[in-house]
């Protein structure tokens, strides 16, 4: 093995710079380690650094290797901050659930606030003062939300190997939150069906199958016309349903004038602005529609949700006399186990199209 200590002259924007640089060999291959640029590195600091890299090399080290090394991880370490290591978890782990978006806009304010911090610096505090700024806006619920996810995603990290502490470990959860018991009483329906009458395209249509099927607010929103298998056979594979069993629902005849309106925007979504993406965006929609039955009763109709109307269908079903088990079967509800479960899924059609229809009845019946 040879060693040498040589001077090299490099040519950088134009003006000429000597690197101070050492040369050995190992394991037949020649390798070329800097030592710094002269003035700023002296003949004398050069020597001395480059005694120091040969007896490494006399002791079987390879100083170019292993200076490769430190540099890739800290590279890895450098690109691990909050928004690089989110992409990631975003593409591995949220691509998979069906909860993908929920949990992408829960996480829309920590990303916001922490992307470019490194993740070993996010501290409990930093995720502490996340949490108060909903808790502060009276925003409860999404502050418990906004906990879950973020916590959730250290436990990736962790799982990663790329910390070993969760931050977000003994912070408790900063609301308890109560059972909703809201539903819409008769009298709210006959102002919500009048509020629906002033903006009917897509939104006021959407609404109305709502609180006439009980289904979840995605699965009308992104209902399809390949998913209609008849005129009122309205079937949802495992992809579309929150517990991944498939599901069946028989529309009454005020759901399949709906879903059957001629004057709608054409294309494959029944609830659509442009027919080429369903409608996705429910707040500012839900907010005119409580503004509008507020306008109409003249007084003040208690605060409700989209998911309320999925309630006050399955109340007024039991109100009705329509049997627990044929609403958890409407409302796919998993009151089953085993294969009993698959084998009633289409055996129950009459009883689930009665319930339905009658459920239609009272509320043709209110609004008349």
């Amino acid at each position: 093995m040879g060693h040498s200590c040589s001077l090299f002259a490099l040519n950088c924007s134009k003006i000429w710079k000597k690197t101070w640089s050492v040369r050995y060999r190992t394991a037949s291959k020649r390798f070329t380690q800097k030592i710094g640029i002269f003035p700023n590195v002296s003949l004398v600091e050069a020597r001395n650094t480059a005694r120091q890299i040969l007896a490494a090399v006399d002791r079987g080290e390879n100083p170019s290797e292993e200076k490769r090394k430190r540099n890739i991880v800290i590279s890895a370490h450098k690109q691990h901050t909050i928004l690089s290591l989110l992409e990631d978890y975003d593409r591995l782990q949220l691509s998979r659930l069906k909860t993908r978006a929920q949990a992408n806009q829960f996480l829309k304010k920590f990303r916001e606030g922490f992307g470019n911090v490194h993740i070993s610096n996010f501290t409990k505090d930093d995720f502490i003062r996340l949490i108060d700024q909903y808790v502060e806006r009276g925003k409860n619920t999404s502050a418990n939300r906004v906990h879950s996810h973020v916590k959730t995603f250290f436990n990736w990290t962790i799982s990663r190997g790329i910390i070993e502490r969760n931050p977000c470990d003994r912070v408790q959860k900063p609301c308890e939150e109560k059972s909703r018991e809201r539903f819409l009483s008769d009298q709210e329906i006959c102002i919500f069906w009048r509020a629906t009458e002033l903006e009917l395209e897509p939104y006021g249509y959407m609404a109305r199958l709502l609180l006439l099927t009980g289904q979840r607010l995605s699965e009308c929103a992104k209902l399809t016309k390949s998913e209609m298998r008849g005129t009122n056979h309205w079937h949802l594979d495992s992809t579309r349903t929150k517990n991944g069993n498939q599901h069946d629902v028989f529309l009454s005849i005020t759901s399949q004038e709906i879903v059957h309106r001629t004057h709608r925007v054409s294309g494959s979504y029944f609830f659509s602005l442009n027919g080429h993406r369903p409608v996705s965006s429910f707040s500012k929609p839900l907010k005119r529609l409580r503004k509008r039955m507020h306008n109409i009763s003249e007084n003040e109709i208690p605060h409700f949700t989209f998911h309320d109307l999925r309630r006050t269908c399955e109340t007024g079903m039991a109100m009705l006399g329509t049997p627990q088990s044929i609403i958890d079967r409407i409302m796919n509800h998993v009151s089953g186990r085993g294969m009993a479960r698959v084998y009633n899924m289409f055996e129950y059609r009459k009883e689930k199209t009665e319930a339905l229809q009658k459920w239609d009845k009272h509320i043709r019946g209110l609004i008349s």
